[in-house]
């Protein structure tokens, strides 16, 4: 299903919703998947645009919650991997997702 995805966080920083507003939206489908890593199984949910070559333009969310939902939109809370040098670590991300 397309939804229409808003940030909310920036590396782990809650933003004000004034500027989720303003900032980027993104547009494509919802995908749930589980994925392995090593030995262990993680949830993802990843939005994935139109073609599927060009990689998706937010980074996946796991082990993703769903926080709430409405009639026209939904909540979902998770952690993103953000890379920093040649290390890696996970930060809490949060989408609003409407219908687009």
């Amino acid at each position: 299903m397309r939804f229409k995805i808003y940030l909310l966080r920036y590396r782990g920083r809650r933003l004000a919703w004034r500027e989720v507003v303003n900032g980027p939206r993104y547009v494509g489908d919802l995908v749930s998947e589980r994925v392995t890593v090593g030995e262990e199984q993680f949830s993802l949910l990843t939005l994935r645009c139109n073609d599927p070559e060009v990689p998706s333009p937010v980074p996946a969310l796991y082990e993703p919650v769903l926080l709430g939902f409405s009639p026209l939109a939904l909540r979902v809370r998770g952690f993103e991997r953000v890379e920093r040098g040649t290390s890696a670590c996970g930060v809490v991300q949060e989408w609003h997702c409407e219908l687009p």
